[in-house]
């Protein structure tokens, strides 16, 4: 079996994507990594990562690979976090993904105030819109507004979430309200990637295909154009929580609100977690929920 030395290289290449940002991390040089990841190679006869002047990707092999020895780092640090938490002390680097808007009204403070009270525990936060392959990307857990259907993962729901169409007085005066959800048909509504709206009918969850003058990846940017009474938009209520406050938006549609719409904690699915991760999940299980009720 390669040594431990020789994992950590390999892994702190693909987790930092690339031998320079790799070196930094584990303050080494960058001939030393590629020494010992080209040792871990030979060692084992076949390559493991793809390499350019400018990008380093795994191979198929290097990919199933980097999978198990994130899980033989898992378990060395897991050991050695626990070791720390039988003086209540998690430490360690924890890395976290949530989108946006979200990350910044819920998430930060509350990692703010995980860190205070766990001081040796550090946190790299990525605020990025659209999905993020956790564990091909060295995540140790995402806050996500929808669970996934990944049996190599673990979901746990947070708080509900409501989920709300609405528009300014402005586009109503003109255009009228919808009455129920296959109205928007007839109706501009501006859009992110996700072209269907999903409601809750007596009988079933049904989705809506609708269309608009707008689409973005940027849900302010949706926002803000509804404001001006371009259209309509379906967000969370924390995303429009001060439009509604002021009346820049009415909520319609109310009657059809999905129900199963949650905040969930997503992870890999590990045998040992680290002890500072495990903690950070039950802390943020309970601070998120107490703060979307």
């Amino acid at each position: 079996m390669p040594d431990q030395r020789g994992l950590r290289e390999f892994v702190a290449v693909v987790e930092n994507r690339g031998f320079t940002a790799a070196a930094a991390a584990l303050e080494v040089s960058t001939a030393f990594v590629s020494r010992q990841v080209k040792r871990l190679e030979d060692g084992l006869d076949t390559r493991l990562l793809h390499r350019t002047t400018r990008t380093v990707r795994l191979t198929e092999m290097g990919r199933v690979y980097y999978e198990r020895s994130r899980e033989i780092l898992d378990q060395l640090e897991a050991l050695e976090s626990d070791m720390a938490d039988l003086q209540e002390r998690p430490k360690g680097l924890v890395r976290v993904t949530a989108p946006g808007l979200y990350a910044q009204r819920y998430l930060a403070p509350a990692l703010a105030e995980f860190t205070a009270k766990y001081p040796d525990v550090s946190i790299d936060l990525d605020t990025r819109m659209g999905l993020v392959d956790i564990v091909a990307e060295g995540f140790d857990l995402a806050v996500r507004m929808s669970a996934l259907a990944d049996s190599s993962l673990i979901a746990r729901k947070v708080a509900p979430r409501r989920i709300l169409v609405c528009g300014s007085p402005e586009y109503f005066a003109r255009h009228g309200k919808p009455k129920e959800p296959d109205d928007l048909r007839a109706h501009n509504c501006l859009t992110l990637l996700d072209m269907s709206w999903r409601f809750t009918y007596p009988d079933a969850i049904r989705t809506v295909k609708v269309r608009g003058s707008w689409t973005s990846d940027n849900g302010r940017a949706l926002v803000a154009a509804a404001v001006q009474g371009i259209g309509l938009v379906r967000f969370a209520a924390y995303y429009v929580d001060g439009e509604l406050s002021r009346g820049e938006l009415v909520p319609v549609l109310e009657g059809f609100e999905v129900k199963d719409a949650a905040t969930w904690i997503i992870y890999p699915d590990r045998h040992h977690l680290p002890t500072r991760v495990r903690f950070l999940i039950d802390f943020l299980a309970e601070r998120l929920e107490a703060e979307q009720s």
